[in-house]
């Protein structure tokens, strides 16, 4: 009896787990442990010889020392493959050749993922190994931030990348003069994803244009619009707007992509634009950090090659900045033949650029107006500008769903702006509110008056949802 207790209390169970979970557990490990495990236990070596993922994080405090990650990584078998590297830590140059023999390590070992996130403060304090350039296993990269790309070897290939995310990485031309983006580019044909956050393409060196022929999804974020913020009192040569160097043009020549997500200030024109498979687009456009579009605008900047690029549309979803922009070139915009659903964001602007897109958009199906706060005249608690009036009118009588939500205008306007849409939409199928009231009274007297009214459309469901008012 004691020896049967004894010999419970001595058993080994994470070896009697089945090799899916055993692999599972292996995910989770440091390099370090993992080099421990295949070194104490044969069954874990040979489980091992796959290692879903090695992370390291030397951004929070408690990860460890990067030097037992290094030494971790290395104590492992050659034989071994790695699939997933996270690294994320603040760049010290001391570390570099650590970093960057860990990188050329995981990819001789098969890596399908790279996640590097190294903080870089100083711009050219680092640069990538080109052995990244030459990986054939490799599907998503993701690299950031703050470091400069400005050379690809001619031998560069990555034949199995379909994901690509830069988070504030900058590109300049390389030595012989050619375009490191460029090549970067061209060295992934199979390229399906581009994610480029923290973008400021007027600190690059490049050949101003995007072009793949694999490419289906594309991400450009802008995330810092304060030029003053970026530059600071730097002796950098700035334009009228505040940005540095030159940002004359951009061509997008992406005859494949579905998916463009845009959020930066507009070049002086889009010289090339290809975007003839494009399904959905999210676009965030402006012409400087501090004012809207305005007719002044005009004489400076062209966008039509990338206005008439978006004419195949189905979905869009657009800021007040670039629902300007379309006013201000109103008389040159494309019929969008495809357009069946339209999402604004209109803030506390007047809704006159609202009918000039719905007037081009003859088989729209769904429209949603995103934060509204509309009213004109605040004494007058049901002022609606004749804007509203004209959106009703133009509004093609295909249109089916009505989305209204983050209201935060007047309830009395918001009765008389459904007055105006219940009553001329006749194929109108659903509407819905999302509104702020301030309190249970309001609630059922709004609910009340939105339910009583006249609608044109026998088949029009309304569905009101209410939140707090902020103050």
């Amino acid at each position: 009896m004691l020896e049967s207790c004894r010999g419970t209390r001595n058993m080994d169970r994470i070896s009697n787990l089945p090799n899916e979970i055993i692999c599972h557990i292996g995910s989770f490990i440091s390099a370090k442990e993992a080099a421990f495990t295949t070194v104490l236990s044969k069954r874990w070596r040979n489980l091992l010889t796959i290692i879903p993922k090695l992370h390291y994080d030397g951004l929070v405090d408690d990860e460890g020392s990067f030097e037992d990650f290094f030494d971790g990584l290395l104590a492992i078998p050659v034989s071994t493959r790695i699939r997933t590297l996270s690294l994320k830590c603040n760049h010290m140059a001391q570390y570099d050749e650590h970093i960057n023999r860990c990188l050329c390590e995981v990819v001789k070992r098969g890596a399908m993922v790279l996640e590097l996130q190294i903080e870089v403060a100083k711009e050219g304090s680092y640069s990538l190994p080109l052995e990244i350039f030459t990986c054939k296993t490799v599907e998503k990269m993701e690299l950031g931030s703050g470091f400069a790309i400005d050379f690809i070897p001619a031998d560069a290939l990555i034949p199995a990348l379909k994901t690509l995310s830069l988070d504030s990485v900058l590109f300049y031309n390389d030595f012989g003069g050619g375009c490191a983006f460029q090549a970067l580019v061209s060295a992934s044909p199979v390229l399906e994803e581009l994610v480029m956050d923290g973008i400021e393409w007027e600190r690059w060196r490049w050949s101003w244009a995007v072009s793949s022929p694999t490419l289906q999804r594309l991400t450009i974020q802008r995330q810092v619009w304060d030029s003053n913020e970026r530059y600071g009192n730097s002796n950098n040569v700035l334009d009228s707007r505040g940005l540095a160097y030159d940002f004359d043009s951009i061509s997008l020549d992406a005859p494949s992509l579905t998916y463009l997500e845009y959020s930066d200030y507009v070049p002086k024109e889009y010289p090339i634009v290809n975007l003839n498979s494009l399904v959905e687009a999210k676009l965030d456009l402006r012409v400087d950090q501090d004012s809207i579009w305005g007719g002044e605008h005009a004489e400076d900047f062209d966008p039509m090659n990338m206005v008439n690029g978006l004419k195949n549309v189905e979905i869009l979803d657009l800021t007040i900045e670039t629902m300007v922009m379309l006013y201000v070139y109103r008389e040159a915009l494309p019929v969008f033949g495809n357009l069946f659903q339209v999402s604004v964001s209109l803030s506390s602007y007047c809704w006159y650029s609202l009918p000039i897109l719905i007037a081009k958009s003859p088989n729209l199906k769904t429209l949603i107006i995103e934060d509204s706060d509309h009213c004109v005249d605040e004494k007058a608690l049901v002022c609606v500008c004749q804007c509203v009036s004209e959106t009703s009118d133009v509004l093609s009588s295909s249109l089916e769903v009505l989305n209204i939500t983050g209201y935060r205008g007047t309830m009395g306007e918001l009765v008389v702006l459904m007055e105006h849409f219940l009553g001329k939409l006749a194929c109108l199928q659903l509407v819905e509110v999302h509104a702020r009231v301030s309190g249970g009274d309001e609630k059922l007297k709004v609910l009340s008056d939105l339910l009583m009214l006249p609608r044109v459309s026998s088949k029009c469901k309304i569905q009101v949802k209410f939140s707090p008012k902020r103050y």
